[in-house]
């Protein structure tokens, strides 16, 4: 590259004079520029507010179920029936018949008997009823299809789901539709809306009861008379039997000595059969009062001992409901505190995933007008620059065209183009090589401890993206202009609160400020 000597242009006309403080001036700028008043800009930093963070409060309390315990019921004992004992029939005297007297017949008396089989009214014992029949025994299986369905997580049964939806509606238009209230609310519906359904299926079941035992009723009384018409029968052919009887003796008492031999022997014998008839009716009725007695003594212990085992088994009955739907209770509000304590750790990182999001917004926001300040500032000093340069460019074609048009001869003219062009090619050698060769002196000056402060990107290439830090500063590999060494740091224009400018514009990082090591790679 050619230069000049000191001196060679010195101007030997007052233009060239003037020519000379306009291009002193642009060099100057050229050299040291600088910004016009009012072209930098500085980025308003944005900081977060107290009401741009998210905090929200975890839910709290337990949901207390109410536990209803059921009475057992007492079952009445079975009053013992006395039963009605058939009074001794006295012997009657037999008929007796005068020998040898044809006049008077004998006298046959009545054939007597008893109902065969007597007809008892059916009853329905109150120990045995159906609980099914009763308002009680309908709540309760009603009472178990509710709670088999929440605690299988079924729908509620179609008549109750009426209910609950209109309690649900109630309590979340007064705005208690998370409260405790709703699940008072919703037991209350459904058991109000429960009670008519198990009104009328208990009064269903009592009238199948009490149709059955009229049923009964009346085939009892088919079957006493149907008993009764059979026993009459059977009189009348005993009476039918006993007259034949009778007339045939009096055929036979028709003769004199027959007559009275007969009548001895049939006295006799009469009497014997008599006494033996009555002996054995009344030994008979003895015995079926003691049978009835026993029989009856024997239903009244039953009925007792089943009134007993009823009893107790409604107790171990109630027992066992109430300590299954206590134990229900208490792994519902388990489950339930299991549920909230999720949910105030699934909120809360929601909210904590949050805020570090608007906070590293709220980085890159600020990141992004320190970057913009820095471009609009090197667009500034671009610009000044261009001006200059073209400045420059139209005062060599001034001076170009002032040499041609003054000199008297070509060889001034030419001897003008020449220093012309030399001052143009050293002008443009200085603009480009000014900023290197004061930052290549600064660094065999200052040495490689310059190096870990000077992170101006305009200082580097082979820039490459390693990775990013943990409070998200962009980590890079980097070459230095004119080196071969590749170092490991931070750009300069994208940590403004860590960076410094020397007089030549260049930025400089103080890494203690930033999580980033600086340090050679090769």
């Amino acid at each position: 590259m050619a230069t000049l000597q000191s001196g060679a242009l010195t101007p030997s006309q007052t233009q060239q004079t003037s020519s000379k403080k306009a291009v002193s001036l642009i060099d100057s700028l050229l050299t040291q520029p600088s910004l016009p008043q009012g072209t930098s800009i500085t980025p308003q930093v944005q900081s977060v507010q107290t009401n741009e963070l998210l905090s929200t409060p975890g839910v709290t309390g337990t949901v207390a179920a109410s536990t209803t315990g059921a009475q057992a019921g007492t079952a009445t004992g079975v009053t013992g029936a006395s039963p009605t004992a058939v009074s001794t029939v006295t012997p009657a005297t037999a008929g007796q018949v005068t020998p040898a007297t044809i006049g008077t017949a004998s006298q046959m008396a009545a054939a007597q008997g008893s109902v065969t089989a007597p007809m008892t009214a059916a009853q329905q014992s109150l120990a045995n009823l159906d609980s099914r029949a009763t308002v009680q025994g309908q709540l309760e299986g009603i009472s178990q299809d509710i709670q088999t369905s929440l605690s299988t997580g079924s729908p509620l049964p179609a008549f109750a789901r009426g209910a609950a939806e209109a309690a649900k509606a109630t309590m979340q238009s007064r705005g208690l539709g998370s409260s405790t209230m709703l699940a008072e609310a919703l037991a209350e519906g459904i058991l109000r809306s429960s009670i008519p359904i198990a009104q009328a299926d208990a009064n269903t079941y009592k009238q199948v009861i009490f149709q059955n035992l009229a049923n009964n009723q009346q085939a009892a009384v088919v079957n006493a008379q149907s008993y009764l018409q059979m026993d009459m029968a059977n009189l009348s052919n005993n009476q039918q039997s006993n007259l034949q009887n009778l007339q045939s003796r009096q055929q036979v008492l028709l003769t004199d000595n027959a007559a009275r031999n007969a009548a001895l022997q049939f006295n006799a014998t009469s009497q014997n059969q008599v006494n033996q008839f009555y002996s054995n009716l009344n030994a008979s009725i003895q015995e079926q009062n003691a049978k009835r007695v026993d029989t009856m003594n024997q239903f009244n212990t039953a009925e007792l001992n089943k009134v007993s085992a009823l009893n107790a088994k409604n107790t171990t009955a109630i027992a066992d409901a109430n300590a299954q739907r206590e134990a229900a209770i208490s792994q519902f509000n388990a489950t339930l505190d299991a549920q909230r304590q999720k949910f105030n750790v699934e909120n809360q990182r929601v909210i904590d995933q949050s805020n570090v999001t608007w906070r590293r917004q709220i980085n890159t926001a600020n990141t992004a007008s320190v970057n913009a300040a820095n471009q609009t500032n090197a667009e500034n000093l671009l610009n000044l620059s261009n001006y200059a340069l073209s400045a420059l460019w139209q005062q060599w074609r001034d001076e170009a065209s002032w040499v041609n048009t003054s000199s008297e001869n070509e060889n001034n003219r030419n001897h003008n183009l020449a220093v012309a062009a030399l001052e143009r090619t050293t002008s443009l050698d200085l603009q480009n090589n000014a900023q290197k060769q004061a930052l290549y002196g600064m660094l065999g000056q200052f040495g490689m401890s310059v190096f870990s402060k000077y992170s101006d990107i305009r200082l580097k290439t082979d820039v490459i993206l390693l990775g990013i830090s943990n409070m998200g500063t962009n980590i890079y590999s980097f070459k230095y202009n004119g080196s071969e060494d590749v170092y490991q740091g931070v750009m300069a224009q994208e940590v403004p609160w860590a960076t410094t400018q020397d007089k030549h514009g260049f930025y400089m990082v103080d890494y203690s400020k930033v999580d980033v090591e600086f340090k050679k790679l090769n």
